[in-house]
């Protein structure tokens, strides 16, 4: 087994490197990613173990549920028509996400998905065209922003919100077409890190939901290039734990994910990240992905041969592993 100690000194390495691009301490977000649309008058419709793997390079449980209908935004289409995005749906009383849904009427598997941004920035709209891709292959994706370090959130905040999105996204489900008992947490990067505590331990964060009933665990976790041991990023996420790891370490190894390894044990995970990621090491997916099998997870890693930090969750060059390893846990065909 590959020990934690192995990735430290790459971990070093990612501290100095998030330290040199984190933004500076602004009220601004930044600017988001374009997603090409059209506006449209109409709704959304109504609801009618273990393995690793290498990946050469490429070239380019159901339960009832209530639901309460909550206000929701616009709603406009992909710029191919296969896509409805509900925009601005509030799940707090500080945040809004957007629904991604497929334009044809159906019952689907629900995402939940977490952006990336080092903790202290990154928006929901850098990742929107994989939350395109995921609807389009037959998801309801709720597209979810959190408290970033330094713009009102750090630990339990950002952790707050995340649980929060979870269950917002299991009760209203039905109200887009999606499935309640079937819930995905869709993380990358720091976003994975985000998602894999919410996915094994988010029963335990409350906060200000809208929704604040029902289970935020997900059914399955799909990490991708996610830093997992925080532990070995301090001082990174000094500002994001607010204390000092030495002295206080309580908020540290309850932000930690290896920490509730042992928790909701029916989770699948999957894990995707590349070999050339110079960011985030592929160490840190390849000691989680042990640890948990170790602890009798149904899990899988996914290595990709020739990616970094950015190709794995871009549709238009690895991303689709990631549309892969959602049908796979939610037990989907593949759409063609």
């Amino acid at each position: 087994m590959v020990k934690r100690t192995r990735v430290l000194a790459l971990a070093t390495a990612l501290t100095v490197t998030l330290i040199a691009c984190a933004p500076d301490n602004t009220t601004v977000d930044p600017a988001p990613t374009t997603i090409p649309t059209t506006t449209t008058t109409s709704s959304v419709p109504p609801a009618s173990t273990s393995t690793t793997t290498t990946v050469a390079p490429t070239t380019t449980t159901s339960t009832s549920t209530t639901t309460t209908t909550l206000a929701t935004g616009s709603t406009i289409t992909s710029a191919d028509g296969s896509v409805l995005i509900t925009q601005d749906v509030p799940f707090t009383s500080r945040l809004q996400l957007d629904v991604f849904a497929p334009a044809s009427p159906g019952t689907f598997p629900v995402v939940v998905l977490f952006h990336g941004g080092g903790w202290v920035g990154g928006h929901p709209d850098d990742i929107a065209p994989l939350a395109t891709s995921l609807a389009a292959s037959g998801t309801i994706v709720f597209n979810a922003p959190y408290r970033l370090a330094l713009r009102g959130g750090g630990y339990p905040l950002t952790f707050e919100d995340a649980a929060c999105a979870v269950r917002f996204a299991r009760q209203q489900a039905p109200q887009f077409g999606g499935d309640p008992g079937t819930v995905t947490v869709v993380g990358y990067s720091a976003g994975a890190h985000i998602g894999a505590v919410t996915a094994l331990a988010g029963n335990s964060f409350n906060g200000d939901c809208l929704v604040d009933s029902g289970s935020a665990l997900p059914d399955a976790f799909v990490g991708i290039a996610g830093p997992y041991d925080s532990d070995l990023l301090d001082p990174l996420l000094l500002v994001f734990f607010g204390t000092d790891r030495a002295e206080d370490p309580a908020p540290w190894e309850d932000g930690n994910p290896y920490t509730h390894i042992g928790s909701n044990p029916d989770l699948k995970v999957r894990l995707i990240q590349g070999q050339l990621d110079l960011l985030v090491p592929a160490g840190f997916a390849v000691v989680f992905n042990d640890a948990l099998r170790a602890a009798g997870y149904d899990v899988g890693l996914t290595l990709v041969e020739d990616g970094d930090h950015g190709s794995v969750v871009d549709p238009e060059e690895d991303g689709d592993l990631v549309i892969a390893a959602v049908q796979e846990v939610t037990g989907q065909s593949p759409v063609e």
